[in-house]
């Protein structure tokens, strides 16, 4: 656990049941925010007339007919693409006094904005961290700009599908992305190009290129906190399925900063797309849900080189699901599995060389894939979660934070004990 107080609006939450923690009518009384913080989509760089005047006639009768904005970073979807093109987000424990939920991403021909955004957990409320590059033409973007370092001119990195490939450094306060891309557009064209974020002074870093590793779609990642390792294991798409470790730590000559510390077979050919990962800091163990098998598999970092073992359950376990979100509690010291699938369904793993799972949501819980889905307006991919389940840790508990749509409530969940 950490030494984060606990928000005050988590006090009022019965542990095991799913509430609105922001929007227009969050739950117990605890009132909305304040108007432009209350959704994601509230801080659409898109939306803001200073950063996107209308460019032409024809944009110009757009909003006088009051349809969706456009801009010249839009691509095919738009803003919502954010969080409904295969993309993730992390838990920053540093930023704001109880942290906050960041979001970025875009990927392929959806979405090339590279702007970030922050829930702030304290206050409930939603801002833009960085408007990311919106100097660009139209040409500037999608098929045909072709950015060699896997960075728009303005240093923030060209925005994939994040999948399962972001994580975060508590230590030093990093957000932290294992791929890059040197094209969006309808063929994409991805790179093995970590991307470092710091939130606290809002500065984008870039790793080096890895010589070999083809990192593609449909990867997952953890975070390994005691070797100071992002392990990865990238989808099958486009020639994937490399298991790979890259240390965020060091400045190399060329402004890059880190270093690749493996590069391995990968440990699931043919099924590896759309899986999670974490690391069960007390085993000592790098945990995968593998979908396809309907089965949990681990391997000890110690020896990364092995080959995945099958892990035996026992309990209440649900099948698991692509797309799903696999974190580590701290004071339940058991991993938390979660899929939009089962909708208000969460679950513990608890460990002992077995796999213990017990649901821990109430019975007569909210659930906050259909409520969330019924509020949006938008297209809405339904079956992700990705990393955008987090647990935040205080000292007294921990607490499941799920954002699901540009539109709707950011959800939690107060864990029972």
């Amino acid at each position: 656990m950490t030494d984060l107080a606990i928000p005050d609006w988590a006090a009022d939450m019965a542990a095991g049941h799913w509430y609105r923690l922001s929007g227009d009518e969050p739950d117990l009384g605890w009132g909305p925010t304040p108007l432009g913080t209350r959704y994601l989509e509230d801080n659409d760089p898109a939306h803001d007339v200073a950063l996107n005047p209308a460019r032409t006639p024809k944009e110009s009768l757009r909003r006088l007919l009051r349809r969706e904005w456009q801009a010249p970073w839009s691509g095919r979807c738009g803003f919502p693409a954010i969080t409904e093109a295969w993309n993730s987000a992390v838990y920053a424990s540093r930023l704001g006094p109880a942290g906050a939920m960041l979001v970025f991403g875009g990927g392929h021909d959806d979405y090339f904005g590279s702007d970030m955004h922050a829930f702030d957990l304290a206050s409930r409320q939603w801002r833009r961290l960085t408007t990311g590059y919106i100097e660009g033409e139209a040409a500037d973007y999608g098929a045909g700009a072709v950015y060699a370092d896997s960075i728009y001119p303005d240093g923030s990195p060209l925005p994939p599908h994040t999948y399962g490939y972001v994580q975060y450094d508590a230590a030093r306060g990093l957000y932290l992305l294992l791929k890059g891309q040197l094209e969006l557009g309808p063929d994409v064209v991805s790179a093995p190009v970590p991307h470092l974020f710091a939130p606290e002074t809002c500065t984008w870093l870039r790793g080096p290129r890895h010589p070999t590793a083809v990192i593609d779609s449909g990867g997952c990642s953890t975070w390994d906190a005691a070797r100071r390792l992002l392990w990865g294991h990238s989808g099958d798409d486009g020639g994937g399925n490399a298991f790979v470790a890259y240390s965020p730590d060091g400045e190399n000559g060329d402004g890059s900063q880190g270093c690749w510390v493996h590069d391995l077979p990968g440990k699931l050919p043919g099924e590896a797309n759309h899986n999670a990962m974490q690391i069960h800091p007390g085993a000592d163990l790098i945990v995968m849900a593998v979908h396809q098998r309907d089965a949990l598999a681990a391997l000890t970092p110690e020896r990364p080189e092995a080959p995945l073992e099958a892990v035996r359950s026992q309990g209440s376990r649900p099948k698991l699901q692509p797309y799903a979100a696999l974190d580590y509690a701290p004071a339940l010291e058991a991993l938390i599995y979660y899929s939009a699938v089962d909708g208000a369904g969460l679950y513990a793993i608890e460990w002992d060389g077995c796999a213990h799972w017990r649901c821990l949501s109430a019975p007569d819980s909210l659930d906050p894939i259909a409520d969330a889905a019924a509020c949006s307006r938008h297209r809405v991919n339904r079956a992700h979660t990705f990393g955008r389940l987090r647990i935040a840790s205080f000292a007294e508990c921990d607490v499941a934070v799920l954002v699901r749509h540009v539109d709707s409530p950011v959800y939690a969940m107060r864990l029972p004990g």
